[in-house]
Protein backbone atom coordinates (compact mmCIF):
# COMPACT_ATOMS: atom_id res chain seq x y z
CA UNK A 1 0.00 0.00 0.00
CA UNK A 2 1.30 3.50 -0.87
CA UNK A 3 1.69 6.33 1.60
CA UNK A 4 -1.26 8.28 -0.37
CA UNK A 5 -3.52 5.63 0.25
CA UNK A 6 -3.27 5.06 3.87
CA UNK A 7 -5.49 6.67 6.73
CA UNK A 8 -3.62 9.05 9.15
CA UNK A 9 -4.71 6.87 11.43
CA UNK A 10 -2.57 3.48 9.83
CA UNK A 11 0.55 6.01 9.00
CA UNK A 12 0.65 7.24 13.07
CA UNK A 13 0.29 3.37 13.71
CA UNK A 14 2.88 2.62 11.01
CA UNK A 15 5.13 5.60 12.31
CA UNK A 16 4.84 4.30 15.79
CA UNK A 17 5.88 0.56 15.02
CA UNK A 18 8.49 1.63 12.29
CA UNK A 19 10.58 3.73 14.74
CA UNK A 20 10.36 1.37 17.41
CA UNK A 21 11.86 -1.30 14.73
CA UNK A 22 14.71 0.48 13.50
CA UNK A 23 15.36 1.68 17.01
CA UNK A 24 15.56 -2.07 18.17
CA UNK A 25 17.31 -3.13 15.45
CA UNK A 26 20.04 -0.73 15.81
CA UNK A 27 20.16 -1.75 19.85
CA UNK A 28 19.25 2.35 20.79
CA UNK A 29 17.39 3.18 23.58
CA UNK A 30 14.59 5.24 23.06
CA UNK A 31 16.04 7.50 26.01
CA UNK A 32 19.40 7.97 23.79
CA UNK A 33 17.22 8.06 20.92
CA UNK A 34 15.48 11.12 21.61
CA UNK A 35 18.64 12.85 22.96
CA UNK A 36 20.90 12.33 20.27
CA UNK A 37 17.87 13.19 17.87
CA UNK A 38 17.39 16.83 19.82
CA UNK A 39 13.88 16.04 20.95
CA UNK A 40 12.30 15.32 24.79
CA UNK A 41 12.13 11.41 25.35
CA UNK A 42 8.37 12.10 25.88
CA UNK A 43 7.75 13.06 22.75
CA UNK A 44 9.45 10.19 21.45
CA UNK A 45 7.41 7.80 23.68
CA UNK A 46 4.05 9.83 22.67
CA UNK A 47 4.99 9.02 19.20
CA UNK A 48 6.17 5.27 19.34
CA UNK A 49 2.55 4.81 21.33
CA UNK A 50 0.45 6.59 18.55
CA UNK A 51 -0.58 9.53 20.71
CA UNK A 52 0.82 11.97 18.90
CA UNK A 53 2.08 13.10 15.65
CA UNK A 54 5.49 14.78 15.20
CA UNK A 55 6.39 18.03 13.72
CA UNK A 56 8.25 17.44 9.97
CA UNK A 57 11.37 18.96 12.03
CA UNK A 58 10.89 16.17 14.58
CA UNK A 59 10.29 13.19 12.33
CA UNK A 60 13.76 14.59 10.25
CA UNK A 61 15.42 14.20 13.56
CA UNK A 62 14.67 11.21 14.14
CA UNK A 63 14.89 9.80 10.87
CA UNK A 64 18.47 11.28 10.42
CA UNK A 65 19.59 9.95 13.69
CA UNK A 66 18.40 5.99 12.51
CA UNK A 67 19.47 6.57 9.84
CA UNK A 68 16.49 5.92 7.26
CA UNK A 69 14.86 8.00 4.91
CA UNK A 70 11.41 9.78 6.17
CA UNK A 71 9.44 8.07 3.92
CA UNK A 72 10.96 4.53 5.74
CA UNK A 73 8.94 5.46 9.12
CA UNK A 74 5.75 5.79 6.86
CA UNK A 75 6.00 2.80 4.95
CA UNK A 76 3.37 -0.16 5.86
CA UNK A 77 5.91 -3.14 6.64
CA UNK A 78 9.33 -2.17 7.37
CA UNK A 79 9.94 -4.98 9.47
CA UNK A 80 10.90 -7.50 6.59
Amino acid sequence: MSVRSQSLENLRSCLASNIKHYRNIKGISQERTALEAGIDRTMLSKIERGITNPSLDTLVKVANYLDVAVSDLLKEDSSD
